[in-house]
């Protein structure tokens, strides 16, 4: 029986952010990546593991993108020569399966409400799935994967695609550390989260500093990042 498990995960609150910096854009994400489970990830789940054994970590430590980045807990002690390997090899694994996403950028502004990013996420989700409605008819089942992070988010997920599909699933009690996928996810917001600001011209000293430079992001990774969208 064919499989597709989609791994979702978010950036930002439904309620406007009233700490966000005047110059930012206060934006709401949500990520969709695609994993046919035809592709063993087996081997590279191993690999990753290996690495992260052969750098002095635990197997199961946990990849979060954006406080790797900016170096807040748990990676506060890390050097960023060591938080850019974490990042490095996380990206890594995910192009080497050619993981396909998509994502939901809302910018706030023009969302004032929850029920507003509700109706703008629900109408996203069932384009996504009707202008690849032949990807979705190749799996005999659709998983889905959602740590419940939210419960609006919830909520919509599940009233979305249950008016969009028929052979679909809520994976039940799913953790995010459990599953490199969903952290391949949280990937995917972040990287979301940086195209949009470096489009906005929106300067992050931490980002900026972790990548060196903006060519340096683009060149090692904005560019392979983009050919991955579904």
């Amino acid at each position: 029986m064919s499989e597709l498990g989609i791994f979702i995960d978010e950036s930002g609150f439904f309620e406007t952010n009233s700490s966000q910096k005047n110059h930012l854009k206060d934006l709401y994400i949500v990520s969709f990546l695609f994993h046919d489970k035809s592709v063993s990830i087996k081997n590279d789940v191993e690999n990753f593991e290996n690495f992260l054994l052969n750098n002095g970590f635990k197997t199961n430590f946990p990849i979060h993108t954006m406080p790797l980045i900016r170096q807040q807990k748990p990676y506060y002690t890390l050097n960023r020569d060591v938080r850019r390997k974490l990042f490095h090899h996380l990206f890594q694994f995910m192009r080497k399966l050619k993981l396909r996403y998509k994502t939901f950028v809302c910018d706030k502004k023009f969302c004032p409400t929850k029920q507003t990013i509700k109706q703008r996420l629900e109408l996203y989700i069932k384009q996504m799935i009707t202008e690849n409605y032949d990807y979705f008819q190749k799996f005999d089942e659709i998983v889905i994967y959602y740590d419940e992070g939210q419960d609006y988010l919830t909520k919509i997920l599940h009233n979305a695609f249950s008016t969009s599909l028929k052979n679909y699933r809520f994976k039940e009690d799913v953790c995010q550390e459990e599953y490199r996928l969903l952290q391949c996810a949280d990937m995917v917001c972040s990287l979301e989260l940086i195209e949009q600001r470096k489009q906005n011209n929106e300067y992050i000293k931490a980002i900026d500093k972790f990548f060196i430079s903006g060519s340096k992001y683009n060149k090692n990774y904005g560019k392979t990042f983009k050919n991955l969208e579904l």
